[in-house]
């Protein structure tokens, strides 16, 4: 297990952009191409966590981040382990001290949230600027 620092500010995560070619999100000069999309059922974008529908709810447009979860289905873990009341709930009560481990990878310098989107995105809406993350190989 490799814990490396990194600035929230900088950390990345992946979205659902469309399933079967029909979109779940409008293009966005913020979005980049995913290196992981093979398949094509499921085409994924990525962006800064402070782009996402996930840090948006935090701010208070919960809007988007409802209908890309709503688009994005299971896709996204909708009605699997994330509902708008869940989150909810982890904004209010949130514990830093409870994190647990953010998992990430590393590719072409950008370090890719794989576990840990909502939890980065209360950070970042605390105002938090770093933290160790999980760099899984």
């Amino acid at each position: 297990m490799v814990l490396k620092k990194v600035l929230l500010d900088e950390l990345y995560c992946k979205l659902v952009f469309s399933i079967d070619s029909k979109r779940v999100l409008d293009d966005n000069r913020n979005y980049i191409k995913c290196y992981c999309c093979r398949n094509n059922i499921v085409k994924h974008i990525m962006c800064k966590v402070k782009y996402s529908p996930h840090y948006k709810y935090v701010k208070g447009n919960k809007g988007e981040y409802e209908k890309y979860m709503k688009s994005s289905g299971i896709y996204a873990g909708y009605r699997l382990e994330h509902n708008f009341n869940t989150y909810d709930n982890l904004i209010k009560k949130f514990d830093e001290r409870k994190l647990g481990v953010i998992k990430s990878i590393l590719r072409s310098g950008k370090y890719i949230i794989v576990d840990g989107v909502h939890r980065i995105s209360i950070l970042l809406g605390n105002g938090k600027e770093s933290i160790m993350v999980e760099v899984i190989k």
